[in-house]
């Protein structure tokens, strides 16, 4: 199915720096992708998703768009110039880490890997060799314009073979980055539920002050509700409490108040009602 970068998403990715320049009506950067598949790994779970040609090389919306009728050379820039794939690992519906894989002009790659809830980014070089991903090339040899073909595991392109790196050493990869960088450095797993989201709710993980006052304006609007920052960070603490798994809002309310010590207000507490309600 495909997807645009969701709001949950791109407001986490904001401690980074926009790579792209169109912008949904959310202010998303539109680089169309679809899910690959949920992987189960640690007790967490690796959600893997590809970057399409289609509907990004030839669709003016999207930030990477090259022609509106494209030539064989632009196909394959493309294809390997511009990011595969991006993995998220999630914790109890949290995003711990987000990695995106970034080709490189000598036929390597390198992670761009994003740890939201420590503001961290940094690169990891990739230590797989090929010129191509595997969904990447598969699309392109299915592109008659594109002239291009996969022969006995090797893409041919103007009568030249390249390496394709596949999809499954990729995971690999992607999970000893992920058991290294992200989950050794997730102390929650000793946690409760509540006692995680006390940690995490100032200063942490599910601290989302910090993240609505990137938003220029005074007012967030959301699904035609104009929110202020101090209401839309709670909806969005309410949206990620749920995802962790306190699935009662009288109690998340009252978790809310214990955290901060004073009750809600009545605007404060719509917004936590449309956290609860809606589905990032």
């Amino acid at each position: 199915m495909k997807k645009q970068l969701s709001i949950f998403i791109f407001l986490i990715l904001l401690t980074s720096s926009n790579l792209y320049s169109q912008l949904d009506k959310n202010g998303n950067p539109i680089f169309n992708s679809e899910k690959i598949e949920n992987i189960n790994f640690e007790n967490l779970e690796i959600i893997s998703s590809y970057y399409t040609i289609k509907d990004n090389i030839d669709n003016k919306q999207s930030s990477v768009f090259i022609n509106e009728n494209p030539t064989s050379d632009d196909y394959w820039n493309f294809s390997t110039k511009l990011p595969s794939y991006y993995f998220m690992i999630v914790d109890k519906g949290i995003v711990n880490g987000m990695l995106m894989l970034i080709p490189k002009n000598d036929d390597s790659f390198f992670y761009n890997v994003v740890i939201p809830g420590k503001k961290e980014n940094f690169q990891i070089p990739s230590t797989l060799k090929g010129k191509i991903t595997e969904n990447r090339a598969k699309e392109l040899a299915g592109i008659k314009k594109a002239n291009a073909s996969i022969h006995n595991g090797v893409l041919k392109f103007n009568n030249k073979d390249f390496q394709i790196l596949k999809y499954n050493d990729i995971i690999e990869e992607v999970k000893n980055i992920a058991k290294e960088k992200i989950i050794k450095n997730n102390d929650s797993e000793s946690l409760t539920i509540e006692e995680y989201i006390k940690a995490e709710s100032k200063g942490g993980k599910l601290d989302f002050k910090k993240t609505v006052e990137e938003y220029n304006g005074f007012f967030i609007n959301f699904d035609g509700i104009m929110y202020n920052k101090k209401d839309f960070a709670i909806l969005m603490w309410g949206a990620a409490v749920k995802q962790a798994g306190i699935t009662e809002l009288d109690k998340a309310q009252l978790l809310w108040q214990k955290i901060y010590e004073r009750n809600l207000s009545e605007p404060e507490l719509k917004a936590l009602r449309k956290g609860f309600e809606s589905k990032f």
